[in-house]
């Protein structure tokens, strides 16, 4: 029998307004949960193991252009990763002292269809759309993205992977601005007017706990599964997900000249 952990409270500012919450849902639930799945699985003689769902955001800021592997400093700037990083300790402990094999899965960005307006692609969609180019919080900062269905897959075949009480970043390794992601929602509105658009398009200071540069090493993925966690292009994921949105079929407005 294989748990797979997902659930948390994984908005930031909801996180810092509301501290003791976030820590109720993403660690003490978390581990409660995992203890009653694992208590279940004795009780029924299943073997068990579990893959912890966990985020790239427990990572220590770093030097622009290099990728963060497993082993590298950990320092998370938010309520939101502090508390990922307790249960990451937390649900290590307990799979120890079970002797149950567990798989942390560290996710950076996630991007792709249904997702809500806060993150950060469905809003540079709404943006375009409505011509808003101006003022858009950490434009130029790099990111590291995988659509959400080569994240489910990939969590998948950690369930396959021979081995125990293992951190593996999911993640594509590819460095990704949000001015370069802007810009494939522009071409894919309006090719030709792309290239103006996203000239004019201005940068505002992101939040407190943002980092310029957070993109991950793939390696041990890879290593560990035989093939990169990124099946999907960035080009299909923006494209899907802008058709997944309510009026799809709109026009895009350009930002004034």
């Amino acid at each position: 029998m294989t748990f797979i952990h997902l659930a948390a409270r994984v908005s930031v500012p909801e996180c810092e307004a509301d501290p003791d919450s976030a820590y109720e849902t993403n660690v003490r639930l978390a581990v409660a949960t995992v203890t009653q799945v694992l208590d279940w699985a004795e009780r029924s003689g299943s073997p068990a193991q579990v893959v912890f769902v966990s985020t790239g955001h427990v990572y220590a800021a770093n030097g622009l252009g290099h990728r963060l592997p497993e082993d590298a400093d950990l320092g998370p700037r938010s309520v939101y990763a502090r508390t990922k990083l307790d249960a990451e300790t937390a649900i290590s402990d307990l799979a120890a002292s079970r002797d149950i094999p567990l798989v942390i899965g560290r996710v950076f960005g996630l991007i792709g269809p249904a997702q809500p307006d806060n993150y950060v692609l469905p809003g540079l969609i709404q943006r375009a759309r409505k011509g808003r180019l101006r003022d858009i919080p950490g434009l130029d900062y790099t990111r590291d993205y995988l659509d959400t269905r080569d994240v489910a897959d990939a969590l998948l075949r950690l369930v396959e992977i021979q081995a125990d009480r293992t951190v593996v970043n999911v993640c594509s390794g590819i460095p990704v601005t949000i001015r370069e992601l802007l810009n494939a929602v522009l071409r894919d509105f309006d090719p030709g007017g792309a290239e103006k658009a996203i000239a004019d398009a201005t940068s505002a200071i992101g939040r407190p706990d943002d980092v310029t540069w957070l993109v991950g090493d793939p390696a041990r993925y890879i290593s560990l599964t035989g093939v990169a966690a990124q099946r999907i292009p960035l080009s299909r994921t923006v494209a899907d997900t802008i058709r997944s949105r309510p009026s799809a079929s709109g026009p895009c407005v350009r930002a004034s000249t």
